[in-house]
């Protein structure tokens, strides 16, 4: 590097696999982002949720937070959420039935930020709970909804700030994502599989997984049932196998014909031919056949 220069780049955090990047495809040409409400000089992650004009070839941040610890409603007026969310002071919040005014942000906590909010948001919020910008304080609303996902990282820079972006992707890790998407992003973005988070009967109990061995798949324990009995699958050369113990219930089987297979019982005795006997032993022969079911009746 030559004297007197100095380069100050800020790399990428280097993080995990959001997506499986082979599904991954991208939207024609660049789109002209609005930065409206953005800090200049500032970095937006990769698979920030964004709102394309696919006519005007423009695209906004759909700006989302995720509550931190649970609020609870009845004057209250702080909120904690995750940090590097790109929220704002004057943004409205919403979930579709309430909403409140962001005053102030305080960022001085190293695991969250804390909002100061106008008014009380007038309803408890669970952690992780994702929160939209609203049009109002009402926060019926959402300002806009994400149809696509930024495809890399962008610095925001006065003036024109072109960026390129997702129309599909699979897998997706919502844990492994710097900024959240909300529930009505989700049902708006169908190119998009987002994977669960987690695992709840529907009383809201959770189940703990067991880890891949085995008899387990993907967390999943595999098994038969058959007649209300339950058995086992083993996994052997990524093929599932089950072994069912035999019984005999007395089932009644089809006799055999001339036409179709069918399963016989064990014959008669018959003792071996002596000189003289042979015809009688013979005869006897047929006759033990005959009445299993091996050979036809005269």
């Amino acid at each position: 590097m030559s004297a007197g220069f100095k380069y100050n780049i800020e790399p990428e955090p280097s993080i995990e696999e959001r997506y499986d990047v082979s599904t991954g495809v991208r939207r024609r040409g660049p789109y002209k982002l609005e930065t409206t409400n953005l800090v200049a000089g500032s970095f937006l992650p990769s698979f920030t949720p964004i709102a394309a004009d696919l006519v005007k070839k423009t695209a906004q941040v759909a700006i989302r937070v995720e509550v931190y610890e649970k609020f609870t409603t009845g004057s209250n007026t702080t909120l904690k959420i995750k940090k590097n969310s790109l929220a704002y002071v004057g943004m409205h919040l919403g979930n579709g039935s309430h909403g409140a005014t962001i005053n102030s942000i305080d960022k001085s906590n190293k695991v969250f930020d804390k909002l100061t909010l106008a008014a009380d948001f007038g309803e408890t919020l669970e952690a992780g709970t994702v929160l939209y910008e609203a049009t109002a304080v009402s926060g019926t609303t959402p300002k806009v909804v994400a149809n696509s996902a930024l495809y890399g990282r962008v610095q925001v820079e006065e003036g024109i700030v072109l960026v390129a972006l997702l129309m599909r992707a699979f897998e997706i890790e919502p844990t492994k994502l710097a900024m959240p998407f909300s529930d009505i992003d989700k049902a708006n973005m169908p190119h998009f599989q987002f994977n669960a988070t987690g695992v709840q009967s529907p009383a809201g109990v959770s189940y703990e997984l067991p880890e891949a061995s085995d008899s387990v798949m993907g967390g999943i324990q595999l098994g038969f049932s058959q007649s209300g009995k339950k058995y086992p699958v083993a996994l052997e050369g990524g093929k599932a196998y089950v072994e069912v113990p035999w019984t005999d219930n007395n089932t009644t089987y089809q006799a055999a014909n001339s036409s179709s297979l069918g399963l016989v019982k064990q014959g008669a005795k018959v003792d071996d031919a002596a000189g003289g006997d042979e015809k009688d032993k013979i005869n006897a022969l047929l006759a033990s056949l005959r009445a299993a079911g091996i050979i036809a009746s005269k």
